[in-house]
């Protein structure tokens, strides 16, 4: 999979000034009550902001608030308080009680049956078109305040196994611009390219279960893995200019989400490892969905939404991006590209 970054990025911090600390517990109850009194999603992250944990929030938790409703904005704002609190110690208690681990024999058995959908993954997929919506924001001073920088609409074609994307709109205005052209952050290849990366033999792919999660109301097992850089195809490339372009293979740990009943990959998320500290771009995240789409008469697993983070400090950027109007491909399929910035 390859990244391309023509602007230095990163993923925000949390804002010092906060309430008193306090137990994850009480996030999660505080998370819930709003969610039941159906205050507004920015509304909710907005609180959050002021929050400053004793103890470590894990990613089961955000993802359990995420499937009982917790919007986009409250779960960036989970993500922030996540990665403050890494460094402190667990709740005495989970604050969402966990079913069982599987068995060891089960587990291989979800990952084998995950692995073997994952390879065929391509070979699966109809000719489509659709459209992809890349909101892009920045934080040029790392302060955790993120600005919507542009909204860029694509025509994404998917034609004999291959991308190929083509810019329509810039913030609702036709442009003649290239995808590449645009500068700033630019993501491609969320077809196939990150399962095969993660599944395929080369990779020697060290992984382990981990835990269970709930993921858009199904059970999922979450299985941790990380690529040795030696055996990826992890690309970050970094420049202004086909002259002053650094590219760099790194290595890649993250996470797998597995849907419980089809065994099929709903979620990704993967970080880069061992970047140099003298690379312009010192941090990449990357969280991908997937879920089933109706194109002509049959629904696939396809991509729904991707988030990307990247850091070259102090600049930061993150991208949101939504695939929509998911359309068989044929000579006069079209897609109309209106709205996408509001």
């Amino acid at each position: 999979m390859r990244y391309r970054f023509h602007a230095a990025l990163l993923s925000a911090c949390l804002a010092a000034a906060a309430q008193p600390a306090g137990r994850v517990s009480d996030l999660v109850s505080d998370v819930r009550h709003d969610l039941q009194r159906q205050r507004g999603d920015s509304r909710m992250a907005k609180s959050l902001h002021k929050i400053r944990l004793l103890e470590r929030l894990d990613d089961r938790t955000i993802e359990t608030l995420e499937s009982e409703g917790a919007g986009p904005e409250t779960v960036a704002q989970l993500r922030l308080i996540r990665d403050e609190s890494a460094r402190l110690r667990p709740p005495a208690q989970p604050a969402i009680p966990e079913p069982p681990a599987p068995s060891p024999a089960e587990q291989a058995r979800i990952w084998n049956a995950a692995h073997e959908n994952s390879l065929s993954y391509t070979d699966s997929l109809p000719d489509f078109i659709c459209s992809e919506v890349v909101r892009r924001y920045t934080d040029p001073n790392d302060k955790g305040a993120w600005r919507l920088h542009d909204t860029l609409v694509l025509k994404l074609t998917y034609f004999d196994k291959a991308e190929e994307y083509k810019l329509m709109t810039v913030n609702n205005h036709s442009t003649t611009l290239s995808y590449q052209q645009m500068g700033g952050a630019i993501t491609e290849g969320e077809f196939g390219s990150m399962l095969a990366a993660v599944f395929a033999l080369k990779s020697r792919t060290n992984r382990e279960w981990d835990h269970w999660t709930t993921l858009r109301g199904r059970p999922a097992h979450v299985y941790k893995f990380s690529i040795n850089a030696k055996n990826s195809d992890y690309q970050i490339t970094s420049g202004t200019s086909a002259r002053d372009e650094e590219s760099l293979t790194t290595g890649q740990h993250g996470y797998v989400y597995v849907d419980a009943e089809t065994q099929r990959v709903v979620r990704m998320t993967a970080s880069a490892d061992g970047i140099p500290p003298d690379f312009p771009v010192q941090k990449v995240d990357l969280m991908l969905d997937y879920g089933f789409v109706a194109v002509g008469a049959k629904h696939y697993l396809l991509p729904l939404h991707a988030e990307t983070v990247m850091s070259a400090p102090p600049l930061q950027n993150r991208n949101e991006t939504d695939f929509l109007a998911y359309k068989k491909f044929s000579a006069d399929a079209n897609i109309t590209y209106e709205g996408a910035g509001k």
